[in-house]
């Protein structure tokens, strides 16, 4: 087949047919590139593109973060935009004019990630890889730190605007992750009391350690060929040469004690004067699966359990109007929690015991089984990626595995998952393996 501008980049390299289908698998476009300062490249072109969608991925996050700098990675993240080589406002104004948009920085566990997305006019590439190199390789940790403390003691207040949820949380932590670096804040921002120790000397250690690039991986995905695409990094600070390695990925956590606590009660009466009643309760139960059980299978075990959850409390009983299940993935580990707000409060006696059957009742669910995975197999051929979209993708691939995974290997991960594997990872959901909260008025 003859490439030209209507073809779907990378369609001729990767055909097979099956039952006369004919399959993209567009994260398989990529070209991986390690230049020789360390940095790694990953690109995908797609011709006639007349623009550039370009990610950068740290990898390191709050995972390591010391002990007592809680929010050290979060803070550095603020701190590096701060500390470019054109003010924040100006590089959105810069942006703006030429119908680009960037993401100055968004900070998870395993990674701290940036992007943008630009026309592909020589001028505005070059000036906006030259902005990002020296924010990424280059930056001196000197200007408005007082400033981005506040802005960031104000982002925490304002996730937990009542002191009561943090506490909560941590008491969910606590018991779930003893000992592990989950346990020292709920999200990567830190606390009120481990961001008021971290100082500029902090940052700048932090920052000349781990925003090498050596740690860095750059995704470029549009109208570029890979060679012109490095041609462009070639002229940037991103070629600089800075000491440094890459984060390794941690082993697979194999096991979990059970949670210090299994069970709490948060009646909101006994903390909060309300002059009206609630006349809902709430029920959140949060288990951990081992990074050794596969992870297609707990996403297969996620959606059943939303299905079985939903026809049992929502449908057939009209406890509440949402009940779901949902999943972190931690890397080393994956977590699945199931949440309930606005439940009647009929059901606060009840709740624990429907839940517990319906977790039970998965290890029978075959016909539930096969259907999730011919959705999760359909799926995977029905996807339909915008050049952000898959630059995004690729970036959450590299946050978790350090590598961009193509559909084709997903697939025959799906295709191996069995009931097996479902009821294996259901021994990590029993109810002395949880820890469950019941909130009632």
């Amino acid at each position: 087949m003859e490439k030209n501008s209507k073809t779907l980049p990378g369609l001729e390299k990767r055909r097979w047919k099956r039952k006369s289908d004919l399959w993209w698998d567009p994260l398989a476009d990529f070209e991986t590139t390690v230049l020789p300062n360390g940095l790694t490249v990953h690109s995908a072109y797609w011709p006639g593109r007349p623009w550039e969608a370009v990610g950068f991925i740290n990898y390191a996050g709050a995972r390591l973060d010391p002990e007592g700098l809680e929010g050290l990675a979060h803070f550095v993240e603020h701190m590096v935009s701060e500390n470019a080589s054109l003010p924040k406002k100006e590089i959105h104004a810069f942006l703006d004019n030429c119908g680009g948009i960037a993401n100055l920085g968004a900070t998870g566990y395993a990674d701290v990630n940036y992007s943008f997305f630009v026309p592909l006019e020589k001028r505005i590439l070059s000036r906006t890889l030259d902005i990002f190199g020296h924010m990424l390789l280059l930056a001196e940790m000197r200007n408005h730190f007082k400033r981005e403390k506040q802005i960031i003691i104000g982002e925490i207040n304002r996730d937990y605007p009542v002191k009561l949820q943090f506490e909560l949380d941590m008491r969910e932590r606590l018991a779930l992750y003893p000992g592990l670096w989950l346990a020292r804040s709920t999200r990567p921002f830190g606390t009120l009391e481990s961001v008021e120790k971290i100082t500029e000397r902090d940052l700048q250690a932090h920052y000349d350690r781990y925003y090498t690039p050596a740690n860095l991986s750059i995704v470029g995905v549009g109208g570029l060929e890979t060679s012109e695409f490095l041609n462009y990094l070639s002229e940037s600070p991103f070629m600089a040469k800075k000491e440094g390695a890459r984060t390794p990925i941690l082993p697979p956590i194999e096991d979990f004690p059970p949670p210090t606590e299994t069970r709490y009660v948060f009646e909101v009466s006994n903390h909060v004067k309300i002059e009206t009643p609630f006349e809902v309760g709430g029920f959140r139960s949060v288990g951990r699966i081992p990074g050794t059980v596969s992870e297609q299978a707990v996403w297969f075990l996620n959606y059943m359990l939303t299905e079985v959850l939903g026809d049992e409390v929502r449908e057939r009983r009209g406890w509440t109007y949402y009940i779901k299940s949902s999943i972190k993935n931690f890397r080393q580990f994956q977590e699945i929690s199931i949440d309930s707000d606005g439940l009647a409060l009929k059901s606060l006696d009840k709740i624990e015991e429907v839940v517990e059957d319906c977790v039970a009742s998965l290890h029978k669910k075959k016909d539930l089984f096969e259907q999730v995975k011919r959705r999760a197999l359909a799926m995977n051929r029905m996807i339909d990626l915008t050049g952000k979209g898959l630059r995004d993708s690729a970036l959450a691939d590299l946050a978790i595995y350090q590598r961009v995974l193509p559909l084709a290997e997903e697939r025959k991960k799906i295709e191996k998952v069995n009931m097996r594997d479902i009821i294996e990872a259901l021994e990590w959901l029993k109810k002395e393996m949880r820890w469950t909260l019941i909130v009632r008025p």
